[in-house]
């Protein structure tokens, strides 16, 4: 079992690595995550909190809605839907495994904790910069002490 777990990280870490897109890719994956886990409420846009279609992620990073499209299409092995009327969705259970797991996807680590905290800044109408994740991490600490204390509360 240890071995075709190994296969398929392999994979994964190929197909990421390789792509141009590479770190556009991980801050959408961590989007499709974190809206899996939402409330299905409504926001003051009609928008609803769990939504993760192509035009929800694109909004909250700050991308062209078709870039967000065309990584959906390029990635249909692995993640489902992503059209205009469909959420992106992880279709492999073990991919979305991998992406939690830092011993197993190591930089291509998906946080969902910083994943949160762009939708979190997004939905107060606050730009989050895509900078390397310490420096994000730097950031936020010191323009909003509090986040130290959710990061914190958040890994344990």
């Amino acid at each position: 079992m240890i071995q075709l777990q190994d296969m398929y990280d392999k994979v994964y870490s190929h197909l990421i690595s390789s792509s141009q897109y590479r770190d556009t890719i991980l801050q959408v994956l961590g989007q499709v995550i974190i809206a899996k886990g939402m409330a299905d409420d409504v926001d003051a846009l009609g928008i609803y909190a769990n939504s993760s279609s192509p035009r929800n992620i694109a909004t909250i990073l700050g991308l062209e809605h078709d870039l967000v499209m065309r990584i959906a299409a390029d990635f249909h092995l692995l993640l489902e839907g992503g059209d205009e009327s469909s959420d992106i969705k992880i279709r492999q259970p073990s991919f979305l495994e991998f992406l939690l797991d830092f011993s197993r996807s190591q930089e291509l680590f998906v946080d969902v904790n910083e994943a949160t905290l762009r939708a979190i800044f997004h939905a107060e109408g606050m730009y989050v910069h895509p900078l390397p994740r310490t420096l994000i991490f730097m950031s936020l600490h010191q323009c909003f002490p509090w986040s130290l204390q959710i990061y914190t509360q958040a890994k344990t």
